[in-house]
């Protein structure tokens, strides 16, 4: 028989939160980058619900967190962040039957400002590339602003994943499995990567490409934007980034403007679906002519002839018009 003294401790916030977070990375393939930007979340969190009954956790004190989090001046984004966290936290527990609700579903997101990105054009990138005066952080700067590849990508590569023969990047560690991808390395990449190469003290295939240049450690994000903001201002480029993400914006941006397909893209900046791609077509303000006229040419064999006969008022062909089987197709227009 089981007496009131006996029966289980109901299940607090706080115990099943601490086993969710630590099941992050088997359970949910986390990165330890991800467990260590989880840890202010998991501590918030944590302050704000943990000594409730999770199963008596409702959108009402989702709200006044949301509510507490906001007039402590918090950015909205950070904010939308935790609730992503939570939403995704009560959704285990749901799948577990341990609750009856998720209660951070319905809850109101903060408004996210949306961010007006700062692109490099194509004649900013080659006066800042020049202006460095570091080797590395221009090849860094080059990497990046050719194949759009993330910051983590680009710590994460290694010797064995450059092919310098067949001209090939291949992205092995990335936040997806759409990340995983090969990437054409274009001539001047391929050109400035193997004097790189040829300088580096570390050239094993598990070394490395961009590393400190004495103990082969991490190439630190720090050095880089340093490196960067001093080439910017060298190169009279007025312009505040944050460094890596937004020269994968100014990569994929002037990549769709220069009549890069959609799919290329899509694939190029590992993205899962053509929705995120799209933000970089809107960027561009780019429309794609010459796949059109293609397209065209495959389906309709160059387009529709209209008979005469169809039409009242059309005139009688003469000498100088097309025969009505012939069809008259006009040259692809050249790519905006």
């Amino acid at each position: 028989m089981v007496t009131a003294s006996s029966a289980p401790a109901p299940l607090t916030f706080k115990a099943y939160a601490g086993r969710w977070f630590d099941e992050g990375p088997s359970r949910r393939g986390w990165k330890p980058s991800t467990v260590a930007e989880y840890r202010a979340v998991r501590r918030r969190l944590v302050d704000a619900f943990g000594p409730m009954r999770l199963a008596e956790i409702r959108p009402r004190h989702v709200a006044a967190f949301v509510s507490a989090q906001a007039d402590s001046g918090r950015a909205p984004a950070s904010i939308a962040r935790d609730l992503a966290v939570l939403h995704a936290l009560f959704k285990t527990a749901l799948r577990e039957e341990l609750v009856d609700q998720n209660p951070a579903a319905a809850a109101e997101r903060p408004k996210v400002k949306r961010r007006e990105w700062r692109i490099l054009q194509p004649a900013e990138i080659a006066r800042v590339a020049k202006a460095f005066t570091d080797d590395q952080a221009r090849l860094v700067f080059l990497t990046l602003v050719l194949t759009g590849i993330r910051r983590s990508e680009l710590q994460a590569l290694r010797w064995g994943d450059i092919d310098l023969l067949e001209g090939v990047l291949r992205v092995r560690e990335s936040k997806s499995d759409s990340g995983r991808r090969s990437i054409a390395l274009p001539p001047t990449l391929a050109a400035a990567l193997t004097d790189h190469y040829r300088r580096t003290a570390f050239k094993g295939d598990d070394e490395l490409v961009f590393c400190h240049p004495e103990r082969g450690t991490v190439y630190s994000a720090n050095v880089f934007s340093e490196a960067l903001r001093a080439a910017l201002t060298a190169a009279g480029v007025e312009a505040t980034l944050r460094s890596f993400h937004d020269l994968r914006h100014a990569s994929l941006t002037n990549g769709a403007a220069a009549g890069e397909s959609p799919i290329a893209l899509m694939t190029r900046a590992g993205h899962a679906n053509m929705a995120t791609t799209k933000q970089y077509l809107h960027l561009a303000g780019t429309v794609f002519p010459d796949e059109a006229a293609r397209l065209e040419q495959r389906l309709l064999g160059g387009g529709l002839s209209t008979p005469a006969s169809t039409h009242l008022s059309a005139p009688e062909p003469t000498s100088a018009d097309p025969a009505p089987h012939e069809s008259v197709v006009a040259e692809p227009g050249n790519r905006l």
